[in-house]
C-alpha cells in the first residue's frame, strides 16, 4: 500500500488546544446580520460590555492562578458580531497586554486574541488597524456557508437580503493575511440540496479547510437524513474524481468517523464546557457561551460566578465531571458507529426534560448515521482509488468479523455438530465474493474458514489446520486424540490447542491435558455436548478439574504457567469476557445467508439473521448483548463463554442460559478460586480478587434478591 501524504480526514491542529484556556468575552449582543439558524437567539442592541467590566474581568484572571493553571491562553471575542465593538476591543486587548506585561505573567508569551466573525466588516479601517497591530497573536475566523444560494438562505440582514456579496469582498483580504485559516459552514433542513456545491464553492475561494457541521437543534424532518447522505456522496465522488483529497478537507469525511467507542472515549466529553470561561455584559462568569441567558430559549442563564465574587466552585463542580457515559442514553453509548457523533451540553440543558446538564439531545442522530454511511462509501472507495489504506483505528474488540464457512462439513471448533453427508454444500465463487462485498460495505474482517480455490490471497487466510492466526485444533473421539489432517505436533510450538471434550471423554480430561502441556502452553476446553450431561458427569467434571488445578499449580512453581481457558481466564479477568457471536463475529454459510455463529447454520439453516441477496445492510439482534442478559449482567463467572447457541437451545431465549450452563461455569470458577488462594500462597499476585460463593446456579442469588425486595 502507498503511504501518500493527504490532507482529507485529518484533524487541523488548533493553537495550544490541549494546553490552552480559552476566555470568551461577549463584548455585545448586537448584530448585523439575522442568520436563520443562530443559536444565540436573544440578539438586542442594548447589552453591551463596558471597558470597567472587562478590566475586573482581566484583573481577577490574571490574579488567581490557582484558577487558571493552564500554559497558555486564547482570549476568545464574540457577539452577536464582535467586530461592532472593535474600539472596546482594542481597548481591552492592549490592557491585557500590559497587565500580563506587568505582572510577568507565564501567559505573557502564550497568547493568542481568537474571533469569530461574519466577516462584514473586516475591510473597515478600524478592523484592519487592530489587526496589523496586532497580526502575529491573531486567529480570525470567517463564517461562510457556501455557494450564493446557500448562504444567502440563511445569513441573512435583518430585512431578509442575503450577505454573500459583501462578505465575498473581504475573503481575498482575509486570506491574504491569514492564508492558513479555515471557516465553519452550518447545515440546516432547507439548505441540505446545496450541501455539495457549498462545499465545492468555498474549496474554489480557496479556502481549503472547511469545518463543515449541521445544526443540533430539532429541525430535522424525515428524508433529510437520505438528503444528507446523497450530498455527501456525491461530493465524495468529485472529491475523488478531482483528487481534492490530497490537500482539501472538510469535516464530514475522517477516517475514524463511526466507530464503536472504547473505554477511554466514554469517559471524554465531546467539548471544552467547564474547562473555558465566559463573562457577559454584566460581568457573570459562565462555563461557556452557550450558557449565557442570550443562547438559551427555555432555560435562564447557567452562571459560575462573577467578577466580584470569582468562580464559585460547586457551581463549577458538575461541569468537570462531564463525559459521554454519564451523558448519554445506553442507545448512544453502545452505538456502533458512536465515533464523531456531536453534542453541546449548553443545547443539552436548554432542551432537557429536567433541570440537568447531564441529559443529551439526540436531534442529529439520523443525520450524524446518514453521515458515516458516506464517510464508509468515500474511504471505501478513496482506497480502491489511490491504494492508500485509510489509518483507521478500532478500539480493542470492537472489530467486526464475517466467518465463510466453506461447506457443511467445515471442521468444527466450538459447541456444536457440523453436516457431513452426501448432500453437503458448498460455497459458491459467486456466494463468496457477494460475502467479500458486503464485508466492505459492513466493515467486517472477513475470515475464511476452509479450502477457497478462488480466495483472494491479500485476505487473511484460515485453513481447517489454522484459526486466528494459526491455532491448531485438536478434537477427541472415542478416547482418541485425532489431529485435523494428521497435522504433527512441533516440539517447540507453544501455540494455543482448542481441545473438544465430549460426555464419553470427561474421565480422560487429565490424560489429554498430561499429553498437550509438553507441546502448548495454553488450552482452551470446550465442552461438546453439556444438553446431555446429568449429575454424574457434573461429578467427574468437577474430580477432573481440581486434578488440572494441582498441574496448573505446579507449572507455575516449575517457571512455565498452563493456560487452560476454563481455569486460569478469570484470575486475569474484571469483566465478563465471552463469546462475540452475534456482537462481534457473524457467519457466511455456503446458502449465501449470514448467521449468528455457525451452530445456529448447522442446527436449522432457516435461522439466519441476513440474506446476501436481500439484504443490504448487517441485521442484528438488541439482546446478544451483555447488558441485556439480566442473569448474566450480574455474575462474576467472567470466562464464561455466555453461548448464545445454547441459551437459544435450551432456554429458547437468546440472552438467558441454562441451568446447565451456569452450574458448569460455576464448578469453573470455584476451582479457580482455589487455584488462586494457592497462587498467592506461592507469591504469584492475580488481578481478580474472586472468592468463593455459595451458589452454583446464580439464579438462586437472584431469586433472594427479587425476595428481600419483596418483604422489604
Amino acid at each position: 500500500m502507498s503511504t501518500l501524504n493527504y490532507m482529507l480526514g485529518k484533524t487541523v491542529e488548533e493553537w495550544r488546544a490541549e494546553e490552552g484556556k480559552q476566555i470568551t468575552f461577549c463584548v455585545t449582543e448586537d448584530c448585523n446580520l439575522a442568520c436563520k439558524y443562530c443559536y444565540i437567539v436573544g440578539k438586542n442592541h442594548k447589552n453591551k460590555m463596558t471597558f470597567e467590566i472587562a478590566k475586573k474581568a482581566v484583573d481577577y484572571i490574571l490574579s488567581h492562578p490557582e484558577d487558571f493553571p493552564e500554559k497558555a491562553v486564547i482570549w476568545d471575542f464574540i457577539g452577536g458580531e464582535p467586530f461592532l465593538e472593535i474600539d472596546l476591543i482594542d481597548k481591552i486587548c492592549d490592557y491585557i497586554k500590559f497587565q500580563m506585561y506587568q505582572l510577568n505573567h507565564p501567559w505573557f508569551n502564550n497568547y493568542r486574541f481568537n474571533f469569530s466573525s461574519n466577516g462584514l466588516l473586516y475591510h473597515t479601517p478600524k478592523v484592519q488597524k487592530f489587526i496589523k497591530k496586532n497580526h502575529s497573536k491573531l486567529n480570525i475566523g470567517i463564517s461562510v456557508d457556501g455557494n450564493k444560494t446557500k448562504h444567502d438562505m440563511q445569513r441573512v440582514f435583518p430585512n431578509g437580503s442575503g450577505s454573500y456579496d459583501l462578505v465575498k469582498n473581504n475573503i481575498t483580504l482575509w486570506q491574504s493575511q491569514f492564508p492558513n485559516s479555515h471557516t465553519k459552514a452550518t447545515f440546516s433542513h432547507d439548505d441540505l440540496p446545496h450541501l455539495k456545491d457549498s462545499i465545492i464553492s468555498l474549496w474554489e475561494l480557496g479556502i481549503n479547510d472547511v469545518s463543515a457541521n449541521v445544526i443540533f437543534e430539532d429541525v430535522w424532518e424525515e428524508g433529510d437524513d437520505q438528503i444528507f447522505e446523497e450530498q455527501l456522496k456525491d461530493l465524495a465522488d468529485y472529491i475523488l474524481d478531482h483528487d481534492l483529497w490530497k490537500d482539501h478537507n472538510v469535516r464530514f469525511f475522517e477516517e475514524n468517523l463511526g466507530k464503536p467507542l472504547d473505554e477511554e472515549k466514554l469517559k471524554q466529553n465531546f467539548c471544552g464546557v467547564g474547562k473555558m470561561l465566559a463573562i457577559d455584559y454584566k460581568g457573570d462568569f459562565f462555563p461557556c457561551v452557550r450558557f449565557v441567558d442570550y443562547s438559551l430559549s427555555n432555560r435562564p442563564g447557567y452562571s459560575i460566578g462573577n467578577i466580584h465574587t470569582g468562580i464559585d466552585k460547586n457551581r463549577l463542580r458538575p461541569f468537570m465531571l462531564l463525559n459521554l457515559q454519564n451523558q448519554s442514553t445506553e442507545e448512544c453509548i453502545n452505538c456502533e458507529v458512536a465515533s464523531g457523533c456531536a453534542w453541546c451540553v449548553g443545547h443539552n440543558y436548554d432542551t432537557a426534560y429536567t433541570d440537568t446538564i447531564f441529559q443529551r439531545a439526540t436531534f442529529i442522530c439520523k443525520m450524524h448515521k446518514a453521515n458515516c454511511n458516506a464517510n464508509d462509501y468515500f474511504w471505501n472507495k478513496f482506497e480502491k482509488r489511490t491504494g492508500i489504506k485509510p489509518s483507521v483505528s478500532l478500539p480493542d474488540g470492537k472489530e467486526k468479523y464475517l466467518i465463510f464457512l466453506e461447506s457443511d462439513h467445515i471442521t468444527t471448533h466450538c459447541s456444536y455438530k457440523n453436516k457431513i453427508g452426501l448432500e453437503s454444500e458448498y460455497m459458491d465463487e459467486r456466494t463468496y465474493k457477494l460475502g467479500l462485498q458486503f464485508c466492505e460495505n459492513q466493515n467486517l474482517t472477513p475470515i475464511l474458514l476452509g479450502d477457497f480455490p478462488y480466495a483472494d490471497a491479500s485476505i487473511l487466510r484460515m485453513s481447517e489446520t489454522n484459526y486466528h492466526k494459526g491455532d491448531k485444533f485438536i478434537q477427541i473421539f472415542d478416547n482418541d486424540i485425532y489431529q485435523i489432517q494428521n497435522t504433527q505436533i512441533d516440539k517447540n510450538d507453544k501455540q494455543l490447542c482448542i481441545l473438544k471434550i465430549n460426555k464419553e471423554n470427561i474421565t480422560n480430561i487429565e490424560g489429554f491435558i498430561k499429553v498437550l502441556k509438553f507441546n502448548f502452553n495454553r488450552i482452551n476446553l470446550i465442552l461438546d455436548d453439556i444438553e446431555l450431561w446429568k449429575k454424574e458427569n457434573l461429578d467427574s467434571y468437577e474430580r477432573e478439574l481440581r486434578k488440572l488445578s494441582k498441574i496448573i499449580i505446579e507449572s507455575y512453581k516449575e517457571g512455565s504457567p498452563l493456560e487452560i481457558n476454563v481455569l486460569t481466564d478469570i484470575l486475569e479477568l474484571d469483566k465478563m469476557c465471552n463469546c462475540g457471536a452475534g456482537e462481534n463475529t457473524f457467519t457466511l454459510a455456503p446458502n449465501g445467508k449470514v448467521y449468528m455463529c455457525p451452530a445456529f447454520y448447522f442446527e436449522d439453516s432457516k435461522k439466519y439473521i441476513c440474506d446476501l441477496e436481500l439484504d443490504k445492510k448487517l441485521i442484528t439482534n438488541e439482546l446478544v448483548g451483555l447488558e441485556q442478559s439480566p442473569l448474566c449482567n450480574e455474575c462474576d463467572a467472567y470466562h464464561c463463554s455466555r453461548c448464545k447457541y445454547l441459551n437459544h437451545k435450551l432456554t429458547n431465549q437468546i440472552n438467558v442460559p441454562s441451568e446447565i450452563q451456569c452450574i458448569i461455569s460455576h464448578i469453573e470458577r470455584e476451582c479457580s478460586v482455589q487455584i488462586k488462594n494457592c497462587l498467592e500462597k506461592e507469591g504469584v499476585e492475580c488481578r481478580n480478587r474472586l472468592n468463593s460463593v455459595d451458589y452454583l446456579d446464580p439464579i438462586h442469588k437472584f431469586y433472594k434478591t427479587k425476595l428481600k425486595q419483596l418483604i422489604n
